[in-house]
């Protein structure tokens, strides 16, 4: 985990929405691996991956549904999981921390990270540091990862816009997809993504 204050301020175009973590998601072909679990408070990006779920909510959803990539292996799926979290983590780390604690509470959290050998125990320290300063830390984190999760499904509505610009019946598909995903008929979106890009 790198130190947020070591890294430069990001160029920020004030025209364009600032989703950090949006910006570092690669999509699951790529297959990242990690050596070592997250040790990062739990998110659930993935809802149970076996039992298919009725309910429209976007928590209930399995993102590789979402995401129309459900045929990769459990070891691939979990990889990706981890990268995710990863990146949520790290986000929340360089631009959500500094806003929730005070500069003296920064240092202090600094000062336990650079006190620990390995990156291991780098971030379990920053995670019990700051699960004792911020009461709901979980419950931001999941926030966190559910705009993730609809975020990614927005970029793949926009990615398969520009796929089959040319094909407005495919649009139109798409079109009734992001009204879905307006409404948060999530599950309702999934299918509908799927069958297009099936067909």
């Amino acid at each position: 985990m790198q130190d947020p204050a070591a890294q430069p301020a990001p160029v920020v175009d004030p025209m364009l929405p600032q989703n950090s973590y949006v910006d570092d998601y690669q999509p699951p072909s790529v297959r990242p691996t990690l050596s070592s679990p997250v040790a990062s408070p739990a998110t659930t990006l993935g809802a149970p991956l076996s039992q298919p779920s009725s309910s429209e909510a976007l928590a209930d959803q399995n993102i590789f549904e979402l995401l129309g990539v459900s045929d990769g292996t459990d070891e691939e799926k979990e990889a990706f999981l981890l990268e995710l979290q990863r990146v949520l983590w790290d986000d929340f780390l360089q631009y959500d921390v500094q806003l929730l604690i005070t500069k003296d509470e920064y240092a202090e959290l600094q000062r336990q990270r650079e006190a620990q050998s390995t990156a291991e125990a780098k971030e379990e320290a920053v995670v019990a540091y700051l699960e004792k300063l911020i009461p709901d830390l979980e419950e931001i984190m999941l926030e966190k990862a559910l705009e993730l999760k609809g975020d990614m499904v927005r970029e793949r509505i926009n990615g398969l816009r520009e796929l089959y610009a040319g094909e407005p019946a495919k649009i139109a598909e798409l079109d009734r997809a992001a009204t879905q995903v307006a409404e948060s008929n999530w599950r309702a979106a999934a299918t509908t993504l799927n069958a297009l890009t099936v067909s």
